[in-house]
């Protein structure tokens, strides 16, 4: 007994002074790997799909470890990703105006990037003094996907303005207004190239995701205290929507006015506000010149009946965020 006794307490002397504590500090870029179906793109009827994921980007670690021999560790870490832009949804089409035959050009753009910040636990595993392997999970913590559109409607001919003040308490009250007095004041229609710009930003927000992570990389040691290295990293990970929500809208009015009957009546130009997020409806805006409909918030979930009329509900999806990538860093042993 008392063999066994000495031979366990030489053990755990020598992992002891075998035993390390580290710290680390690394950026890199990562690429969306494996590719998924992301966006689409309609330009004038030629149509295209957009690959990639949303862990593509820039990102940066801090890691604490601590390795119990020369061979094992764990260590975990806290990461930001600054994703790139990625193309979500791009068209130029010519479209009709509120279900009318007058038609307007649009020229849309949505781009869709991750702010995420991340959790992992890993085991390390030396091969050699120099190479080692990392294996673990890691989690999703905080951030968001974030959209930002933009996208312009500009007229292919000279509109009515009767024809618009017949959607009477559809259109945004700035510019019922103006119609009925412009038409007090004689003008009959808007001038074909009249500009409507949309721009906004949405957010979404997604549920606590898990998945997993690797490693392999070199390291150079300068000193038995500070090393260098760099590894090449896969993430795999998917985000499954929880809800979204609206922190920025706006669309602006470019329009000339004109009464094409009556060459005397100089023409009025303007730049108004067309509507704004706080000018929402309980949450909806149904942009009826244009036929689209904007949510301040929409929630996801996993089912909907048939019965559903909650517009502001819609089925949810997984997003990737996995990606593989290039990290360089530092390392201190204490």
């Amino acid at each position: 007994m008392k063999k066994i006794l000495v031979a366990i307490a030489f053990l755990a002397t020598t992992m002891m002074v075998q035993a390390q504590f580290y710290v680390s500090a690394s950026g890199g870029y990562a690429w969306g790997v494996p590719s998924i179906k992301i966006g689409e793109e309609n330009i004038k009827g030629n149509q295209k799909v957009n690959f990639g994921t949303y862990g593509e980007g820039f990102n940066t670690q801090l890691r604490l470890g601590y390795f119990f021999n020369k061979t094992w560790g764990v260590d975990i870490s806290g990461g930001y990703l600054h994703g790139a832009d990625q193309s979500v949804r791009k068209e130029v089409a010519t479209k009709n105006l509120a279900n009318t035959p007058l038609t307007a050009t649009v020229n849309g753009d949505v781009k869709a990037r991750g702010r995420a910040y991340g959790l992992a636990l890993s085991v390390i595993y030396n091969f050699t003094d120099n190479f080692y392997g990392r294996f673990g999970i890691l989690t999703k913590v905080g951030g968001k996907t974030e959209a930002i559109a933009y996208s312009t409607t500009v007229t292919d001919q000279d509109i009515p303005l009767a024809a618009l003040a017949s959607l009477g308490a559809e259109l945004p009250s700035s510019l019922a207004t103006n119609i009925a007095n412009l038409l007090a004041n004689g003008y009959t229609h808007i001038q074909k190239g009249a500009k409507i710009e949309t721009s906004y930003t949405e957010d979404f927000k997604g549920k606590m995701p898990f998945g997993t992570i690797a490693a392999l990389g070199y390291k150079y040691n300068f000193s038995p205290k500070v090393a260098i290295f760099a590894e090449v990293e896969y993430m795999n990970i998917s985000v499954k929507r929880d809800y979204s929500q609206l922190q920025h809208f706006e669309q602006t009015l470019e329009s000339i006015f004109i009464n094409p009957a009556n060459a005397s009546l100089p023409a009025y130009s303007i730049t108004m506000p067309y509507k704004k997020l706080s000018e929402f409806t309980d949450g909806v805006y149904r942009d009826a010149l244009r036929d689209q409909t904007y949510l301040a918030r929409t929630t996801y979930v996993d089912e909907l009946p048939a019965s559903n009329t909650d517009i502001t509900k819609k089925i949810t999806e997984k997003v990737s965020y996995s990606s593989l990538g290039i990290n360089v860093g530092i390392t201190y042993t204490f």
